[in-house]
């Protein structure tokens, strides 16, 4: 198995195949460690993963995955020092499905860096960096029904040869073009978030104890924002805008600004108050935040290539502000491999991993262009009347201490129930329709802060006084 990119997505994809008995070699274009520590793998760069800064979501469906599949590997970034967090605490007491619900407090970076060692240790699998894949070897194969890939091209010429092919590109790779030069279409769908993010990173000289302070995150309806610990005492603010409000991202690009607008936003605020903080580094933007989906099947759901699978953002990428990505790329990594050694004829292997992400992850991209489309942002919602808005409203504000509407909620965002079980649900589906049904008894919460304008002035004295 050839694997291409040596991400989350990559390594996730290499340790699953791994694990069900294939010899792998994963080719990175990026010079990775693969020693030393998690300090030395947040201080490097990775000009082809320009995220791993950014702050990450690692949800409870990739803890339950873990715990499942790879518990050595959760074993090992417990060890390394990385915490969960109970997403039920204000809840009321324990119900039964609650131990699912914690997420992973963890840097991207130190993620990575124990995933890597992980895949390292596993006999077959070799890992070469520096090693960029330029395009794909077609395979020669009589009376085949699709195209077949048979290697991968590197950026220098050599060609290595395989039985399969995985792309785990990263949102940036190409695998269209790829697969264009082997006369094979990959029809895509790509829907813009209009947001765009600018992330600090930070670390307490205290120690850092969750629960703290009121709730981290926020929507100013003109910004976004969250505050999330990481491991080794560290922790990162990150502020959403619009692509549009060139203003407030100019202001909030400059680190002085940037710490100032933390100090001032509620919740942010109570962290930068109680913490003794240090910034690590500067202000890291990161724009074209999208959801897009590839299709690698024809009207026939029949692969359009054999021996060849996307993962991860090269297959479905959904907007990073909900923090699905990595979660989303290790469900992929092991459908693949489930599908691998269920279907020894690669067009049935290449159908059933189709097939299976359309069960489990094609949805969660049409929630984010659901999500995309209200804002998040009832203010901003297209074609929401008001009372639909009252509503909607009413909901959330009861999604974060009502026991039935809250677990439920958290299931959803978390990955661990689908759209469609949730609307399936007889439980959720009454309590929410009397929420629904009546939304003066559940007004929702104030939500504090300044105004866009007042929060630019007071970004304009930060100038001035410096």
């Amino acid at each position: 198995m050839v694997v291409a990119g040596g991400g989350i997505a990559g390594l996730g994809s290499a340790l699953a195949l791994a694990r069900s008995g294939r010899r792998v070699v994963v080719l990175e274009r990026d010079l990775l460690p693969y020693e030393g520590s998690a300090e030395e793998a947040f201080a490097g760069e990775r000009p082809g993963a320009s995220q791993m800064h950014q702050t990450h979501g690692f949800l409870a469906r990739i803890v339950v995955l873990m715990r499942e599949r790879f518990p050595d590997l959760l074993g090992a970034l417990l060890d390394a020092g990385c915490t969960t967090m109970s997403g039920t605490a204000a809840l009321g007491d324990p119900m039964p499905g609650d131990e699912d619900l914690s997420i992973l407090l963890v840097r991207r970076s130190t993620f990575e860096w124990v995933l890597r060692r992980a895949v390292a240790a596993e006999p077959g699998v070799e890992l070469r960096s520096v090693a960029g894949v330029a395009g794909l070897l077609e395979r020669r194969s009589k009376g085949a029904s699709a195209p077949a890939v048979g290697g991968v091209v590197l950026e220098d010429g050599t060609e290595i040869h395989g039985d399969l092919v995985v792309a785990a590109t990263g949102r940036r790779g190409d695998v269209p073009a790829w697969l264009a030069a082997l006369g094979v279409p990959v029809p895509e769908t790509v829907r813009s978030s209009g947001l765009m993010y600018l992330t600090r990173w930070y670390r307490s000289k205290d120690p850092v104890v969750m629960p703290l302070g009121p709730k981290a995150g926020g929507d100013l309806g003109y910004l976004k924002f969250l505050v999330v610990p990481g491991d080794g005492a560290t922790v990162s603010a990150t502020l959403a805008v619009s692509t549009e409000d060139r203003e407030l991202r100019r202001n909030l690009s400059d680190p002085e600004r940037f710490d100032h607008a933390c100090r001032v936003l509620p919740g942010p605020d109570e962290w930068f108050a109680t913490l003794d903080l240090e910034p690590i580094g500067g202000v890291r933007p990161m724009g074209g935040l999208i959801n897009r989906i590839r299709t690698f099947t024809d009207a026939r759901s029949a692969p359009s290539v054999t021996h060849f699978h996307a993962v991860g953002d090269a297959h479905t990428c959904t907007n990073p502000l909900y923090g699905r990505g990595c979660s989303l790329a290790f469900v992929q990594a092991v459908l693949l491999a489930d599908a691998l050694g269920a279907h020894d004829d690669a067009a049935e292997a290449g159908a059933a991993y189709e097939a299976a992400c359309g069960e489990q992850v094609t949805p969660w991209y049409h929630h984010a262009v659901e999500l995309d489309r209200s804002g998040a942002d009832l203010e901003k919602g297209e074609a929401v009347d008001q009372v639909h808005r009252d509503r909607l409203r009413a909901l959330m504000g009861a999604s974060q201490s009502d026991p039935i509407v809250g677990r439920a909620m958290a299931r959803l965002f978390n990955l661990l129930s689908l759209p469609s079980e949730l609307d399936a649900d007889p439980r959720f589906v009454l309590r929410a329709a009397e929420i629904m049904g009546d939304p003066e008894r559940y007004p929702t919460p104030e939500r504090p802060g300044p105004a866009r304008e007042a929060l630019l002035d007071a970004l304009a004295l930060v100038k001035e006084e410096r």
